[in-house]
């Protein structure tokens, strides 16, 4: 007890109120409306409207700078998928496989609850997010969203990504060796940079979970539900969103704070996907992991078993002065990138040997005969697709 209440003196500001009373950082929830026809409009307060129906989403810019560049269509319509079992979950989406039928490919669906109040900051994130960056290489491709008002669910069309998540290849793994985080970071610390740089979007919530691999090697960060977009590479923010565990001091001090915020995350991230364990001491409650971000000198990986330079890189990125943190673009230059630059450490022969193959190919032959047979026996509609089997962008050609 002694922990919370030194917590809530220090962070008053942020949950509570002149009176003592909870107070909200997130501020007033977006605007949820259902049109005719079975269309959600989802309102920005960026006075960006989106319009998500079983036919796939519209995002248009309204207001007096109505603009017409912001207008972007996807077409992924629910009736052109079909959708296999969960094979994941967050604490607020689910996530299932699903083959999208026109062009035979397995997808990964997030499914989000779009009347949950909560969940709507969520999805405007997610929806401005990767439709404006997903086709920048290190950020995993959005291909559309829809609504399906049976499950009132609004459901992201993502690229599926076959290796899981680092935080998987640690619970099979126990850890991940300098060489291989190094090539991993080649592909990271790009995407994070365009993320900060080009879009000025800090993500908030990197840890291993959120970012993910494929069998080919390729390695891309994923849910990007609480990002900040800023209006410029020296603006700030306020919120607490994300997850306390990968917060850096500022961030739990409800300081403003910036891009640097991620490089913290990330520090802890590659941290603890190198030792195999979260470098903070989790058997207490939550508020006194929080002290100990904040009155604890920053967790280093022990100097006999790891590379000077990767203990210099996580000293960098884990400095508790966000100022004193290097940039993604300077971590790119970082020695500890540079050491293993252009040595033989294939991250697609690493990533094929956490998993039993024999495994991935019977679940991919499920689907895919499940996929076919529907086709087969679809309708008109359905039916027109099986010509395209052997085209060059259908999974059949690969």
């Amino acid at each position: 007890m002694a922990g919370l209440e030194e917590l809530k003196r220090r962070l008053r500001p942020l949950f509570f109120d002149s009176d003592g009373n909870g107070a909200s950082a997130a501020g007033p929830l977006a605007g949820c409306e259902v049109l005719d026809g079975g269309t959600v409009n989802l309102r920005s307060r960026s006075s960006v409207e989106y319009d998500i129906s079983e036919l796939g989403f519209h995002r248009r810019r309204t207001g007096k700078d109505e603009s017409h560049s912001c207008d972007k269509a996807y077409r992924c319509s629910s009736h052109e998928m079909h959708i296999f079992d969960p094979f994941g979950s967050g604490s607020s989406s689910v996530v299932q496989r699903a083959i999208y039928i026109p062009t035979h490919r397995i997808m990964a669906l997030k499914k989000i609850n779009v009347f949950e109040k909560e969940k709507r900051e969520q999805i405007l994130n997610e929806l401005k997010t990767l439709s404006e960056a997903s086709c920048y290489p290190g950020i995993v491709e959005f291909h559309g969203a829809f609504y399906m008002p049976d499950s009132g669910a609004i459901y992201f069309a993502l690229e599926y990504m076959d290796g899981g998540s680092l935080a998987d290849i640690i619970r099979i793994k126990k850890f991940i060796p300098e060489p291989v985080l190094a090539r991993m970071l080649e592909q990271v610390l790009p995407a994070l940079r365009y993320l900060h740089e080009v879009k000025h979007v800090v993500h908030r919530d990197i840890k291993p979970a959120n970012l993910l691999v494929n069998l080919k090697g390729d390695v891309k960060i994923t849910d990007f539900g609480v990002t900040a977009g800023l209006s410029d590479s020296m603006s700030t923010c306020a919120a607490f969103v994300g997850t306390v565990t990968y917060m850096s001091p500022e961030r739990i001090r409800n300081d403003c704070y910036s891009y640097s915020a991620d490089v913290w995350s990330l520090g802890l991230t590659v941290l603890e996907c190198a030792t195999g364990r979260f470098p903070y001491d989790l058997n207490g409650c939550l508020s006194n992991l929080m002290l100990q971000i904040l009155d604890d000198p920053s967790p280093t990986p022990p100097k006999d078993d790891y590379s000077p330079e990767f203990c210099s890189f996580i000293s960098a990125c884990l400095q508790k002065d966000a100022k004193a943190r290097p940039t993604c673009a300077q971590l790119l230059s970082h020695p500890f990138i540079k050491r293993y630059k252009g040595t033989d450490a294939d991250l697609s022969a690493y990533v094929k040997s956490i998993y039993d193959p024999t495994e991935i190919l019977r679940q991919i032959a499920h689907m895919l005969a499940v996929h076919y047979y529907l086709t087969f026996d679809g309708s008109d509609n359905i039916w027109r697709y099986m010509k395209t089997f052997y085209r060059e962008e259908s999974v059949f050609s690969e």
